[in-house]
């Protein structure tokens, strides 16, 4: 007798193996997920007035405390503000980080990029910034491109908005003589 070979081979698994491969691979995939890419962290903020400071205090200064927060952050144009972006796991201490700063004009303009590492004992990148101008400000943790995190935040004058200071903030901001002299 003559069996028909057209017809297709199955291979057929005891019921235990296909749950159990089931489950491996499902696994398998979920852990790979997990540990692929960079890890997000969590943004920590302090400021403090280092034109105050003389240069040897300045040089020896660490900043030990922050406050973990990345919502309604509002700093004065006298601060220097010291940030820390601390990662939830390591992400590769020889993997470079760019750190840009946005102003928003008209949409949010890069105005200072820094190439940084993690530190080793912390597992955190940590910087600063000194002497913005009033507006509002996003940073961007970068990795290869493609952004890790970012946070928003805001300069405001120390005696607040006013009218009057708001539109000469605006007069300034003009380069069109026409619209900086309307106002």
């Amino acid at each position: 007798m003559r069996q028909n070979s057209s017809a297709p081979i199955c291979l057929v698994f005891p019921k235990f193996s296909r749950n159990f491969l089931t489950r491996f691979l499902l696994l398998c995939s979920l852990f790979l997920f997990i540990q692929c890419g960079v890890p997000k962290g969590e943004f920590g903020w302090t400021t403090t007035k280092m034109e105050e400071m003389d240069i040897l205090e300045q040089h020896i200064q660490t900043i030990t405390d922050y406050k973990m927060m990345r919502d309604d952050l509002i700093f004065s144009p006298t601060d220097t503000i010291h940030y820390v972006y601390q990662f939830s796991r390591n992400p590769g201490l020889e993997t470079d980080f760019h750190i840009s700063l946005n102003r928003y004009e008209l949409d949010f303009v890069e105005i200072d990029i820094k190439k940084k590492r993690v530190e080793p004992d912390t597992l955190a990148i940590r910087d600063e910034f000194s002497l913005l101008r009033t507006g509002e400000y996003l940073i961007k943790i970068v990795y290869e491109g493609d952004t890790v995190d970012e946070v928003k935040f805001r300069i405001l004058p120390d005696e607040g908005y006013t009218q009057e200071n708001l539109e000469q903030e605006l007069a300034g901001d003009q380069t069109d003589e026409i619209i900086k002299y309307s106002r």
